[in-house]
């Protein structure tokens, strides 16, 4: 009985061994989840729509001050940006019904795409525990950045990020047209 049960051990630790374990949040480099909800029109959001794009992630709820100071900043980037690089999609996370509609009236000029996390589902794939939670995601569809928290800096700190996965995407574009272009040897 004793040899079943070290032999039963000794599998279950190979089998944990063996298997890969996801990290509770993506992190840099990698690819995050893709599916961001649905939005207002009830049109599912994936981050491979917007493959090309800086997008910006942010995971907020109705009762968090500090997300409700992040969202207006984000809206007005968003809008002095465009569409064309950047694409900035605010996450609602587990609100009522009632609470969320009354934000999405309070939101209705926003230019950022709405989406609505029912369950958690969405934000438990991203490891979300704190609100505003933020995350850079780079024309190449992995993490650039990810913040937790918000202060008066915040969105001049954003920027600078944004500048800086632009610089490197173009960076990454010159080098791989440099590449394509040097003769095969």
């Amino acid at each position: 009985m004793r040899n079943l049960l070290a032999g039963l051990m000794g599998m279950a630790l190979c089998v944990g061994v063996a298997m890969p374990v996801r990290a509770a949040e993506p992190r840099t480099g990698e690819v995050p989840p893709a599916l961001l909800g649905k939005d207002r029109a009830g049109d599912v959001v994936d981050l491979a729509q917007h493959r090309g794009k800086i997008v910006v992630v942010t995971f907020w709820a109705s009762w968090c001050g500090p997300c409700r100071k992040e969202l207006p900043g984000l809206d007005a980037l968003q809008k002095h940006a465009g569409d064309k690089i950047l694409k900035v999609i605010a996450v609602n996370v587990q609100d009522s019904n009632e609470d969320y509609r009354a934000m999405m009236r309070q939101m209705k000029d926003y230019s950022i795409a709405m989406t609505r996390d029912r369950d958690g589902s969405i934000s438990e794939g991203y490891g979300v525990k704190a609100y505003p939670n933020l995350w850079i995601i780079d024309p190449q569809g992995k993490v650039a950045a990810h913040h937790v928290g918000y202060g008066e800096d915040s969105l001049d700190a954003l920027v600078d990020e944004i500048n800086q996965v632009i610089v490197a995407e173009q960076n990454r574009q010159k080098a791989a047209t440099a590449s394509a272009a040097a003769p095969a040897g």
